[in-house]
This record gives structure tokens, sequence and C-alpha cells, in this order.
């Protein structure tokens, strides 16, 4: 708790409540700050479009999610457990890899409108997909679909076919059967997700600083950067990190509240589809269908990022080539990559660590409370989720600035800082697998003379160790990808792989951004298979 406090508490609410570091004898935080700000309507557009923006994209997202929740609901297939891997696969990947990935399968000069150019005949591309509202949907819908699918596909398998065949007996069609039995019980999952997918909307950054085409797209998150950044208007960023804050703050509360009224129920038997579809079913057909166009929106744009890794333009025409990796791996005297490389992984694996140790502590504040306090904890534990990023890391660089610039090297901070944000998923990991073990086993180890070592290593280590080791590997993939804070604090000395595509994609470098992408890829895919088949592994000795 010492560390949660001192970590993430004072550098930020320190910030946040202090002087304005330009002009130490005001204080920023006043209501008449407040008051002016929200006065400006230029400001109340961009609060009501980034609520707006959020809104869609839930909405979207559940909309994309839902088929596929109840494909996997009621159907067996061929590689099914790959399919599910591979539609989670887009949530796992870092921002910076989404935005890449948009530009070069839905941009002006991607592969769905080179097709269409082709296709038709013309010159320039006929649609315009990105640097718009759509864009930003576009995009958070392929990073939240599957987060939507599987809430809900969760809720959705567990409901009992005993209400479904009690409906039948009575005379009730599917469609009834549907939106009086069916629907009522999985509103619970959908509330969850669309919360949930709201609020990583609303906080959104990359996807919005760089499909959003303006400043007529800008956002809450984007406005703290600008003002923080560039304009050093650290009396509108803090203003407007509060409201963000507070806005979080209700969402989680939400959620806290709403995850204690799931149903549970046992789940009925699957369909084997190819048998439905040799029977000629249309809704069989239909889950074919969606399981293609599934497949092709969330690996047609990382497809597209590992082709355009191997291509170069040379001489008025595109050649395909191995130029890009040589470069990336060759040990000239400017090569930005290895030195990204080194610093992405140790920034990882010691965030990961630190937030490990840090979990541990908080993790048995929460577990076993109940009531209030338990909710206290939780939300005290989830804070760091519920402000802006942005602010986070503008905090963190003058608390560096002012005091730890002479003394504490630059990348140690980013590792704490990669910690404290990455702990609140550490937790959420850990906490339920925690709360299975029966309380009376500690007493009873008392009972027997076992120390708190031996009962934590002979049980709570076998009980715990498949969920400690994904919690440090999804820790570590996080931290791979965050580049929120990390612009707003690093230099040179610290590259980081996110930073390196994202310095790539500014400057049109898109090969030279993909090809450091797919590096980007690989340890992200690498560590998902790693916890992927640590639940096999371990399961298999529980």
């Amino acid at each position: 708790m010492i560390l949660l406090g001192a970590g993430f508490y004072f550098p930020v609410l320190n910030f946040l409540s202090g002087s304005n570091p330009l002009h130490p004898e005001d204080n920023f935080l006043q209501w008449s700050f407040f008051k002016e700000f929200l006065s400006d309507p230029w400001n109340l557009g961009v609060i009501l479009f980034s609520l707006y923006q959020a809104f869609l994209s839930a909405v979207l997202s559940i909309l994309f999610g839902f088929p596929g929740a109840w494909l996997l609901t009621h159907y067996n297939f061929p590689g099914k457990h790959w399919f599910r891997l591979l539609t989670y696969l887009p949530f796992i990947l870092p921002s910076i890899l989404v935005v890449l990935a948009m530009v070069l399968f839905f941009g002006n000069n991607g592969w769905i409108n080179r097709a269409l150019m082709s296709l038709l005949g013309t010159d320039e591309p006929p649609v315009h997909f990105l640097y718009s509202l759509s864009g930003i949907l576009i995009a958070h819908v392929f990073y939240n679909f599957p987060l939507a699918m599987k809430i809900i596909a969760d809720q959705w398998e567990n409901i009992s076919l005993k209400y479904l065949q009690a409906a039948r007996s009575l005379g009730a069609g599917n469609t009834r059967r549907f939106f009086g039995i069916t629907f009522p019980l999985l509103l619970p999952s959908i509330g969850s997700a669309f919360v949930l997918i709201f609020l990583l909307c609303m906080n959104s950054f990359a996807i919005i600083l760089v499909l959003g085409g303006g400043i007529r797209y800008t956002t809450i998150e984007v406005l703290i950067y600008q003002l923080a950044r560039i304009e050093l208007d650290f009396s509108g960023a803090a203003s407007l990190a509060f409201l963000q804050g507070g806005l979080s703050l209700i969402g989680m509360a939400i959620l806290l509240r709403g995850r204690d009224r799931r149903v549970e129920q046992k789940s009925g038997i699957k369909i084997w589809l190819p048998e439905k579809l040799r029977e000629r079913s249309s809704q069989a057909w239909f889950a074919l269908f969606w399981i293609a166009v599934v497949l092709i929106f969330a690996l047609g744009p990382l497809t597209a990022i590992v082709v355009d890794s191997f291509r170069k333009f040379e001489n008025g025409e595109w050649i395909y080539t191995v130029e890009w990796y040589s470069r990336l791996f060759s040990w000239r005297e400017n090569n930005q990559f290895l030195p990204s490389l080194w610093n992405s992984l140790r920034i990882g694996f010691g965030s990961a660590l630190l937030s490990s140790l840090c979990g541990l502590g908080l993790v048995s504040l929460i577990a076993y409370r109940k009531g209030t306090l338990r909710r206290f904890w939780e939300m005290l534990t989830l804070f760091p989720l519920a402000l802006s990023t942005v602010v986070f890391g503008v905090a963190w660089f003058h608390f560096y600035q002012r005091h730890l610039t002479e003394t504490v090297p630059l990348i140690f901070v980013v590792i704490a800082m990669h910690a404290l944000l990455t702990c609140p998923y550490w937790i959420r990991v850990v906490l339920p697998t925690l709360e299975t073990i029966p309380t009376q086993w500690h007493s009873e180890s008392k009972m027997l003379g076992k120390n708190p070592f031996e009962y934590g290593f002979r049980i709570l280590w076998p009980w715990l160790r498949k969920t400690l080791l994904i919690a440090f590997f999804f820790s570590f993939s996080l931290s791979l990808g965050e580049l929120n804070s990390t612009m707003m604090i690093a230099d040179h000395t610290v590259r980081t792989l996110p930073l390196e595509i994202y310095g790539a994609i500014s400057g049109y470098r898109f090969s030279y951004a993909s090809a450091v992408a797919v590096i980007l890829l690989l340890l992200s895919v690498t560590t998902f298979l790693v916890v992927e088949r640590s639940l096999g592994y371990f399961g298999t000795l529980k």
C-alpha cells in the first residue's frame, strides 16, 4: 500500500492539487479555473464529442461482438479453439499497432481501397474510412469487439436450457424465447461490456491522435495532452483530468456493483456446425459467414502489417525485400531499433516483477472482505485506470524533473510508472483465484503449527502458480505496448518499440514502422500463447 501511495497518488495528486509548475505562486485547483474552462464552447464540444464517440464505439463493439458470442455459445466446429484465440488477439495488441494496422488496411492507400480501385478502374480511392469519426469507430470496434464477445459469451454459455425448453413447451417461438428469456439474462453482461468499452474508448489516446483527422475530432485525452505538453496550460489539463477521472470512477462503480448480479447456471450442449451445414441450416450458414467476417476483420489488418514490412518503394514501383529487417538488426551507429527493443524488454520484465510484488500486498487487502470496505479497497486499487495516462505521465515528468533527475536513472522511473499502471490488471487476474481458496485452510495450518512461509509455499503457491504466471505475463504484455505515459516522460535515452513505431508513422515511414511492429506483434503474440499454454499445462497439474 505504501508503494501504491508513494508511486501513484503522491506524484499525481501533488501535480493536480499543487501549484502550477510555470507559476508556483498560483494554485490551479480552484473553482474559478474549472468554471472558466467549462464556459468555453470549444471545451464543452470536446467533452461532448468524447462521450459521443465512446458511446458509439461501445454500441458498435457490442453489435459486432454479439453474433460472435452467439456462435461460440451454440456451435462447436473444427479449429474453434484457435478461432477463439485469434478473435481475442486484437484486444491484447498495443494501441499503436492497431493504429498502424488501420492505416495499412483501411487507409486511402490501404488494401481495401487498392482492391476497389483495381475493381472499379479508378485512380482515386473510392472510400475514405480514416481520419474522421468513421476511422475512430472502426479502430475502436477492431480493438474492443473481442472483449464484448468474450463477456457476453461467458454469460450466454451459462444460461440453462431448462428455461428455453419450458418456454418451448408452452408454445413460445424462437423470437419470443430470445427476447423474453435469453436477452434479459444477458443484460448484465451486455451492460458490463458497454461500460468497460465506453471507459476504454473515452480514455483512448493514440487511436484518436493519429486517426482523428484533425482538430474537429479532438477528445478529452488528446486535449489534455495538447494543454499539458504543447500549450503548457496545466490548469485546463488538471480540470479535464478531474472530469475524466470522475466519469471513469462512476463507470467503475457501476461495474463493481453489476458484477454481483450475474446469474450462474448450467450450460447446454453445443451443436456440431459441419453437421448442420450438411443439413442446409440457415443459422449454420450464417454462423459460417460470421466466422469468415470475423477472421477477415481481425486478421486482415494484421496481415497488412506483415506484408508491408517486406515492401519497399524503389524506382517508381513497390518491390518485396527483407531490407527493413536487415536494417533493424544491423549494428550501424544510428540504429534506434536495438536500443528500443532492449529498453522495452527490460522495462516490461521489470514492471511485471514490480507489479507482482505490489499486487501481492494489495490483493490481501481486498480478498475475503465484503460490502463497503471491499468496494473502497477495490476502487482505490482501480483508481490508476480512472485517471488519464497522459496526466499520469505529465505528473511524473514534473515530479522526476524536480526531485529525481540527479539521483534516479529515467528508465527506473518508467519501470515504476508501468508497474503502477499494470498493477490493477494484475489484481483483477489474481483476485478471483485467490478467493476460491477455502478460508479455513489458513486456520487449519496454524493449528498444525505451520508458519506463514510454509502455508504460502505449500498451500498458496500450488494453488496460485498458474494465475500468478498469467498475471505476470499479462503485465509484461501491457508494459510492452504502453505508449501514452511513456511519451510524456521519456527522452532520447529511453526509446521503446511503441515510441519507435509512433515516430516512424509520424514521419510516413510505414514500411519501417511495419517491420518494427512485426517484432512487437511477435512479442505480444508469444506472450499471449505462453499464457494460453500455461493454462493447459498447469491445469493438468492441479
